[in-house]
């Protein structure tokens, strides 16, 4: 499977299986911190995603490490 460096916020909540509004809400209340903005977007890398994923119960293994088939 290829895996990109960068997810927008709409990836980020797919694969988290979580409406993008509660991802949002985790950034505005200091549960995570926000990841950097680039064209006013946010931007996540996969260990972005893991905190995320932590919080919200989902456990994200990376892509790095899954092993080849």
């Amino acid at each position: 499977m290829d895996h990109k460096q960068l997810y927008s916020i709409g990836e980020v909540a797919r694969l988290l299986n979580v409406q993008q509004h509660r991802i949002q809400y985790a950034h505005r209340s200091d549960k995570v911190p926000s990841p950097r903005l680039i064209a006013g977007r946010r931007l996540y890398r996969w260990s972005d995603i893991t905190k995320l994923g932590r919080l919200f119960g989902v456990d994200l293994k990376n892509p790095k490490e899954e092993p080849c088939t």
